[in-house]
């Protein structure tokens, strides 16, 4: 049991830091921006992304039971995010709609390959705790991403 709980603390502290670099890309785009649609969407992910990282931290002081029971549980529920980049509306487009589709997939690519990194190491992991903790970690990432698409999709409107 020790080599699967050295692996939990390992896979969760990995977690964290993937969490940890994309807030900081938030954060940083965050900075660089003034306009304040494109600042909206950037807090929007920052808080979910810090959302994420409670979650991670919660594990790393309570553990993962409640992670692993709820991927047991809603296995077959797991939706597979939509991958496909966000399209300009027009190639003549405004510089602010070419900022905020550009922030859009920018972020997108960073979640799905996060979500990508996850399935990933779930699908090779060697223990089935391993793997439902990293199944439960990309099943939040996805619903970052489809989170992501909501806010994105609106600028659209």
């Amino acid at each position: 049991m020790s080599g699967t709980s050295d692996s939990v603390k390992h896979m969760l502290n990995l977690a964290l830091a993937t969490a940890l670099n994309d807030l900081e890309y938030y954060q940083r785009s965050l900075e660089r921006t003034n306009n304040p649609e494109v600042r909206a969407l950037l807090m929007v992910l920052e808080e979910s992304e810090e959302d994420l990282i409670d979650r991670i931290e919660h594990m790393m002081i309570a553990g993962i039971v409640d992670a692993v029971l709820e991927t047991k549980d809603s296995k077959a529920r797991y939706e597979a995010p939509n991958e496909n980049p966000f399209e300009f509306a027009s190639p003549f487009a405004s510089s602010l709609q070419f900022q905020r589709w550009s922030i859009c997939n920018e972020t997108l690519e960073r979640s799905l390959k996060a979500y990508s990194f996850y399935l990933s190491i779930a699908a090779r992991a060697k223990s089935e705790v391993v793997s439902a903790l990293l199944l439960y970690l990309a099943n939040v990432k996805s619903r970052h991403i489809a989170r992501l698409r909501r806010v994105c999709e609106s600028f659209d409107q």
